[in-house]
């Protein structure tokens, strides 16, 4: 699930996650947000990886060597693990 922008918006997606897993029993559910909003995700049992970004501090310096780094590691551990789908909640 991919659900990034605001606190808001994560708590009021948590029910999907939930609802899958209930719906589909054995479900794996990784989730990538905001490095900020981790610690919510992680106390959901329905969560089993949380993957963190830091798209707004990227956005404020893609040009950085920093970034960069940062960027590459985060879409590493994207393809380190093969899905099956992938739901964006966000819908932008």
């Amino acid at each position: 699930m991919v659900k990034l922008s605001s606190l808001g918006d994560v708590v009021h997606s948590l029910p999907a996650a939930i609802d899958m897993q209930t719906a589909l029993p054995g479900i794996q559910i990784d989730w990538v947000v905001e490095e900020g909003f981790a610690p919510l995700l992680r106390l959901c049992p329905a969560v089993e990886r949380v993957i963190t970004c830091r798209l707004r501090a990227w956005r404020k310096a893609w040009w950085s060597a920093q970034t960069r780094m940062q960027w590459r590691a985060f879409v590493q551990e994207l393809q380190a693990h093969s899905y099956d789908a992938v739901i964006d909640l966000q819908g932008l």
